[in-house]
């Protein structure tokens, strides 16, 4: 089954294209936001951050309406200042006018909206939307992000913290973190109805990969591994999810014991069930694949409290 694992996970990474997009898409909107706050010299790219799924290249395939490139745009001083000077409110006007410099740019986009911490620049279907959060960055490296929500504020971020988290996970279990992390994120997309926020996921997999794998997979399927995930997730999780965790569970123990009885079809079927299509259905049970060892080489997040019904403009 380790092959079909392999293969699944190429089906879910994104293709070079797709890169190039996404990289083409949030380049372009912080481009913009620099020529404005910045003047007409060159673009300096250190005044954007990249963090979330494609900072950490967890990002899958096929894209889903709620996958957006998480992108933080350092904004000047005085900017900062200037809004932080406003009687009522200053961080929804900061919104707005970003929202509206984007306007200038993207003008046959399908929608621009501002709402919570963000701004959100929605491109045509199958091409990557990108989610802005401005803020000024403090001497620590942490930074101040506006939240427009109940008369307007200012809230600590810092990406950094979450990033340097997943990369020592990932460099002690030799890819392991990133390799799961995008395969429950597939999961995830094949559970729409659930809501298990990415940011819960990724610490529930470093804490669940310190617990049993802290050295990686060691000649551990990964099969098993998936199936581990879940039974250690079963007494651990919130209510609100823990259906769809017990639902996992069982199709993965059933897609072990099929597996085990030499039956690799009636295996993969239960995977797809997990994973989705993207997981290549085995088309005979005449013998069994080869059983090779693959091994891959709440301030944080301060903008889970925003809802996308406060939209501004």
């Amino acid at each position: 089954m380790e092959n079909s694992f392999k293969n699944f996970l190429s089906n879910i990474t994104l293709t070079s294209d797709q890169q190039e997009d996404a990289q083409t898409k949030y380049t372009g909107v912080c481009e913009k936001l620099y020529k404005f706050y910045y003047g007409e010299g060159a673009y300096d790219s250190s005044k954007k951050y990249l963090f979330g799924s494609y900072k950490t290249k967890t990002n899958v395939r096929p894209f889903t309406e709620e996958q957006d490139i998480d992108v933080l745009f350092k904004i000047p001083e005085d900017t900062f200042k200037k809004y932080d000077g406003y009687k009522s409110n200053g961080q929804c006007a900061l919104l707005q006018e970003i929202k509206d410099v984007l306007k200038e740019k993207y003008t046959t986009t399908d929608k621009i909206k501002a709402w919570g911490k963000v701004v959100l620049v929605q491109f045509a279907e199958n091409h990557h939307n990108v989610e802005l959060l401005p803020a000024l960055e403090k001497e620590d490296g942490t930074f101040l992000i506006p939240n427009s929500e109940n008369g307007g504020s200012w809230d600590y971020f810092d990406p950094r913290m979450e990033i340097d988290k997943f990369n020592e996970s990932n460099k002690a279990t030799s890819g392991l973190t990133r390799d799961l992390a995008k395969m429950l994120k597939a999961w995830a997309h094949n559970t729409p109805s659930m809501s298990y926020k990415s940011c819960e996921r990724m610490d529930d997999i470093i804490a669940f990969l310190d617990a049993n794998y802290a050295s990686g997979a060691n000649n551990i399927g990964y099969d098993k591994i998936v199936f581990d995930f879940f039974d250690y997730m079963r007494s651990r999780c919130n209510d609100c999810i823990k259906s769809y965790i017990d639902k996992a569970f069982n199709r993965a123990q059933k897609a072990l014991e099929y597996n085990d009885n030499d039956k690799p079809m009636e295996a993969s079927e239960e995977w797809i069930k997990i994973f989705g299509e993207e997981f290549p259905k085995t088309k005979e049970n005449s013998k069994r694949e080869n059983q090779g060892v693959y091994i891959q080489q709440n301030p944080s997040r301060p903008w889970f409290g925003s809802t996308k019904k406060n939209r501004i403009g």
